[in-house]
């Protein structure tokens, strides 16, 4: 299965990355450096969108004490190299004035001097480095706060279409990778990368000084060999680190997609299922790593042998040059300093290319989140908000559809203000495509959506949205407290405000019965109330609200007649000065409407009022008929 491309902004369901795993089975020991020669340039590539992402994210999250704890960190990473670069000179002039004869003999000051100050700087880089540590920390979680704060803002933000295509868990993990790949990309930029590059520059530069030409090849030969490899190695680590980063998002998916609808998975017996699936992602993540290690065990030993062959080559040589006279011992030191030097450099920069592999490609995910657009709103300097007054929402010509299939086909009303408008007809007619279209949830495909004269499109939908209330089927509750979950809708609202509003609702009874009352927690999307419960407590947030606009959709689905009853009549009470859209399978809930619109495969088929559809012995009548016969027969 050809790996799919997460540079490109695409948001399709998640899917398995198992297949894609397969292919990245252990290679023979045999084909271990068949393709060091040949560079991956897609993956290549694929590196330089992510780098550019970092990079542009480390100066949008920076601020000014950010950006100060950053130069102060260079600033010591550059001082720290360039003492510890500068120290093996010391330990060579105490080689040389110790093993060249000399007239008078060497004082007590002579060795301590170039002995202190070897010593010295190795403290000193030592002090250097826990200080950039303590202040790059300081910076780190700066940048990681406000990196994930503005990714999970931007994620709010996106269409519902965006987040109906994904699992809520995919989104999560790709987070939570997100930051794991911010920090270890620019951690390794600083305290890594930028130190060992110092490092490199200092002991290039002196050892230029006392090499001969022949060692300063084999030098310069050996480093630019060393990076060539390193670097077709990053890019061959490309691929399976991102089949383990996409692995480990449709796993965390998976996980709070089963957390999450948990009473299900037990009333099937799914455990074992949900546990499997689980598992196959696991293992999916598993080769993935296996493959990853793998090689990453090629290009060390690839890279081992390089180092070893020109390093050792470089000693040999030197140790000629000493041995013929051409060569001090301080200089042998020296040279043998450096190359023992930079073998810690070159390791840890080795470790450092590969989490920053590791890293872009955790990146990969989020970086394609953050580049898809968020929700549509005119500029802020626009003045289109809707007056404050009852709302007047109007359809003119509306179509609508869900990729291929419309749902929406030429609907045209108007709900006057105060008015409660009824939306009913058989299931998929296209009666919740209204509510998401008054939302704003999606914009239609043609045709003109009006709030008070003004077009939804020219209003910011804060303030669209900020004008209705809305009461769904599926009750979003918040695992918090009841009192909370109501006043969820005015987050200032005063505690005799929500007690108010939840009398409205009718849940009085309820919260005298619970022993901590509006206090009471509801568990895990309100999994401590029953559905009727879960409703009022959606009901009182709507009446909370005080809205122009109310949309109810299936809002007392789930409650008994009596109660259902004794809600409408607050419901009537809350409608008065707003108007009203009840979509409903129950037509007992409209009989009252001012005006009842009855859909068909998307379209208007009846309109009128309850009498009005009755007389007309349509649709409506047929609907209200067999609801009618089945009321009857369950009261049997």
């Amino acid at each position: 299965m050809k790996h799919r491309s997460q540079s490109k902004i695409r948001f399709k369901c998640a899917q398995s990355h198992a297949v894609a795993a397969n292919g990245g089975s252990v290679r023979d020991p045999k084909m271990m450096f068949k393709h060091l020669h040949r560079p991956n340039k897609g993956a290549v590539k694929e590196i330089r969108a992510p780098l550019r992402f970092v990079f542009k994210k480390i100066v949008a999250v920076s601020d000014r004490a950010v950006m100060l704890w950053i130069v102060l960190t260079v600033v010591l990473v550059v001082a720290g190299g360039l003492v510890a670069s500068l120290a093996p000179l010391a330990l060579k002039g105490l080689i040389d004035r110790l093993s060249v004869p000399a007239i008078v003999p060497a004082s007590a000051l002579t060795i301590v001097m170039p002995v202190a100050l070897y010593v010295g700087a190795l403290a000193l880089q030592r002090l250097f480095e826990q200080a950039q540590t303590y202040l790059y920390a300081r910076a780190e979680q700066r940048m990681v706060r406000t990196f994930s704060a503005d990714a999970y803002a931007h994620i709010l933000a996106l269409p519902l279409s965006v987040h109906l295509e994904r699992r809520s868990g995919a989104f999560a993990q790709a987070l939570s990778q997100g930051v794991l790949g911010l920090r270890l990309v620019a951690m390794h930029f600083v305290l890594t990368i930028a130190p060992v590059i110092v490092q490199l520059v200092v002991a290039g530069v002196v050892l230029a000084t006392v090499l001969d030409g022949t060692l300063g090849m084999l030098l310069f030969g050996g480093l630019v060999t060393y990076c060539v490899v390193f670097a077709i190695g990053v890019a061959r680590l490309t691929a399976p680190i991102d089949r383990v980063s996409s692995a480990q998002v449709d796993a965390g998916g998976l996980v709070s997609d089963g957390l999450m609808n948990v009473e299900a998975i037990k009333a099937y017996t799914a455990e074992r299922r949900f546990a499997s699936r689980y598992d196959a992602m696991l293992g999916a993540t598993e080769q993935g790593w296996s493959q990853f290690a793998w090689r990453r065990l090629e290009n060390g030993i690839a890279v081992a042998i390089v180092f070893g062959i020109s390093f050792g080559a470089i000693l040999w040589f030197a140790g000629s040059d000493m041995a013929s006279g051409r060569m001090t011992i301080g200089a042998f030191v020296l040279i043998n300093a450096y190359v023992l030097q930079l073998v810690r450099p070159v390791e840890m920069l080795g470790f450092a290319i590969r989490d920053i592999g590791q890293g872009l490609s955790y990146l990969k995910e989020i970086a394609s989140i953050l580049a898809a657009a968020p929700e549509q709103s005119p500029s802020a300097g626009s003045d289109t908000s809707p007056e404050r007054r009852p709302a007047e929402l109007r359809f003119e010509d509306v179509a609508f559809g869900y990729g291929d299939r419309k749902t929406i086909d030429g609907v045209t009303f108007t709900a006057t203000p105060g008015a409660t408008i009824g939306i009913v007809g058989p299931s998929g007619a296209g009666k919740s495509s209204l509510m998401r279209l008054a939302l704003r949830f999606y914009d239609p495909w043609s045709g003109t959506i009006l709030l008070n004269g003004v077009p939804l499109g020219s209003i910011p939908l804060e303030t669209l949205r900020q004008q209705i209330a809305l009461v769904s089927q599926d009750t979003i509750l918040f695992h918090d407290t009841i009192a909370a979950n109501i006043r969820f809708a005015v987050d200032q609202a005063e505690d005799e405000e929500v007690a108010a509003a939840a009398g409205r609702a009718h849940l009085s009874a309820l919260l005298a019965d619970l022993p901590e009352g509006l206090d009471t927690l509801v568990g895990e999307r309100g999994l401590k109330l029953s559905g009727g419960e879960k409703q009022r407590v959606s009901i009182a947030r709507a009446v909370l609200k005080q809205a122009q606009f109310v949309i109810l959709d299936e809002a007392t689905a789930a409650l008994d007649p009596a109660t259902e009853r004794a809600v409408w009549t607050a419901m009537r009470g809350l409608s008065q000065g707003t108007t009203t859209l009840v979509v409903t399978h129950r037509l007992s809930a409209v009989v009252g409407a001012d005006q009842i619109l009855v859909l068909d495969r998307g379209r208007i088929v009846e309109r009128g009022t309850h009498r009005e559809l009755l007389d007309l012995g349509g649709l409506y009548a047929k609907l209200w008929r067999s609801q009618a016969t089945d009321e009857d027969l369950n009261g049997a």
